[in-house]
């Protein structure tokens, strides 16, 4: 069992570190877009698409479909994982710098990033929490 504070500040990371999971788990969900995204510049790219009726699309615009797909699905991949790991660290109390630094990344993924980014940011920047991660 976790040592719990006077003033529930380990009640509270614990939320923390849950909602970095949630968010975490959102992520790597996002990323599946990605994956949609490289499947349909494949049949792009390969002419499968081509229906005989109209002009297909040019081939290099499926290739470029399917790169936007890769740098999609990788982002939102690391992205998840940091915030897993993050999460992880935080109920560990180990890495404060590390999941300080994921929470200020977090803040720009509007609106669910943003408000455990900055929940986050908060409960990691308070002087008790800091004694956590260092005692």
């Amino acid at each position: 069992m976790e040592e719990k504070t006077k003033n529930g500040t380990g009640d509270l990371l614990a939320v923390v570190s849950v909602f970095h999971y949630v968010v975490g788990g959102f992520q790597l969900l996002t990323s599946l877009l990605g994956f949609f995204y490289i499947a349909m510049g494949i049949l792009m790219g390969s002419g499968a698409l081509d229906s005989g009726k109209s002009a297909p699309p040019p081939a290099a615009m499926g290739w470029i479909f399917g790169g936007i797909g890769v740098v999609v699905a990788l982002l939102f991949i690391l992205l998840g994982s940091l915030s897993i790991k993050a999460g992880t660290c935080i109920r560990r109390r180990k890495k404060r710098m590390f999941c300080i630094t994921v929470d200020a990344i977090l803040c720009l993924l509007v609106p669910f990033g943003t408000i455990v980014g900055i929940f986050g940011l908060i409960m990691l920047t308070r002087p008790e929490t800091i004694e956590e991660f260092t005692g």
